[in-house]
């Protein structure tokens, strides 16, 4: 199953003002969590299954997952 995305529109903004490299970073992160969220992520805290943590090179972000959605709740970046 693929998931569907969220995005807020403050994260929205967040991630266009990234850097290049950081924008591709967390695109590829998140496209791999839409097919198998779990496969593609690690556990946030208590590892309820929802929650989950997306990391690559100085990119992170925080996941919930849904039925059928991911949202991004978090993004990180240290650069």
């Amino acid at each position: 199953m693929t998931y569907r995305l969220h995005l807020d529109p403050a994260l929205h903004a967040t991630y266009k003002a990234l850097p290049d490299e950081a924008r591709r970073d967390l695109s590829v992160l998140l496209l791999d969590a839409l097919v198998d969220p779990l496969a593609h992520s690690e556990r946030y805290g208590a590892d309820d299954r929802m929650m989950r943590t997306i990391a690559r090179s100085h990119v992170a972000g925080v996941i919930l997952i849904g039925d059928t959605e991911i949202t991004l709740v978090q993004l990180t970046y240290v650069g």
